[in-house]
């Protein structure tokens, strides 16, 4: 697990008083040209962003990636906004979804982002500790996804499949879209939602400040209790904000839901240098 550590620092950004700047996380865009509203509010938002801390893109930022050589030239536009909004002196952070896994080096360094091929990575503030995970590993009811999950995160599938033509490859993938398009109708709908002790074995192993996740497409800030794990005072790391009554005890988590993105509107988060939110961005800005 990978820890990112961001200074908070303020900068005057022009119009406004000197402020901390924001760090955005969203996911599931699931960007296609089939979804021209969605991808004008993506690009709205990549504007927006424009002289923040950080931006997390938590997965599934398209609705299906099949090789860095294989990039749709027609989103261009998308490729281009994230490049202008790390050229502006934000830091991205992309991960990799369920849809967008065969995101690789190429296209993260023509957009100036940091891509990172860890599951689980912890973003400290400082003042404020957070897990990030795209969300799929936690729901583990639905067995036939992470069979499927763990096949095509295999190294050696993906080689294979990367070696394929083009064409080869999206044949092979709209198979596997049509396949999973079955399950999905046949499974109920509790079973593609969290595990309740996948999310509280998280916490009792990581018990900083909260965990926030996307792919469940039900946006929602929770607050659960779990049962921590005893652990010695000198094993405690002085960089974990840990209530030290709770260690050993019960303890109240946030688990911060983002949603997927609308043709007018998107869920995401933001954290301001003390609070962390969860905000509805419209296609005239944050709002209510």
């Amino acid at each position: 697990m990978a820890v990112i550590r961001i200074t908070q620092d303020s900068c005057a950004i022009p119009g406004q008083k000197a402020s901390y700047r924001p760090t955005y996380f969203i996911s599931d865009l699931h960007l296609d040209l089939s979804r021209p509203e969605t991808i004008e509010l993506c690009l709205r938002f990549f504007a927006h962003a424009k002289h923040s801390q950080a931006v997390f893109i938590m997965g599934d930022l398209f609705e299906y990636w099949l090789g860095d050589d294989a990039a749709d030239p027609s989103l261009s536009n998308v490729y281009d906004a994230i490049a202008a909004l790390t050229n502006a002196g934000t830091d991205v952070h992309l991960m990799h979804g369920n849809r967008d896994f065969l995101l690789g080096e190429q296209f993260a360094k023509r957009a100036g982002a940091t891509l990172h091929r860890e599951d689980h990575l912890e973003v400290d503030f400082g003042s404020a500790r957070y897990s990030l995970v795209h969300g799929d590993t936690l729901c583990t009811d639905d067995v036939d996804y992470q069979k499927l999950r763990h096949m095509v995160r295999d190294p050696n599938w993906q080689q294979a499949f990367l070696a394929l033509s083009i064409d080869e490859r999206i044949a092979q993938a709209q198979a596997l879209r049509d396949k999973s398009r079955e399950a999905v109708s046949e499974k109920q709908a509790g079973i593609m939602d969290v595990n309740k002790e996948s999310v509280e074995s998280h916490f009792a192993t990581y018990p900083n400040d909260g965990l926030i996740h996307g792919h469940t497409h039900r946006p929602f800030d929770h607050v659960i209790e779990v049962e921590t794990k005893q652990q010695p005072a000198n094993t405690l790391s002085d960089d974990i904000h840990v209530d030290p009554i709770a260690a050993g005890g019960r303890s109240s988590h946030r688990r911060l839901v983002l949603g997927d993105w609308k043709k007018d509107h998107a869920m995401i988060a933001r954290f301001d240098g003390t609070q962390l939110t969860l905000e509805k961005f419209l296609t005239g800005g944050l709002g209510c």
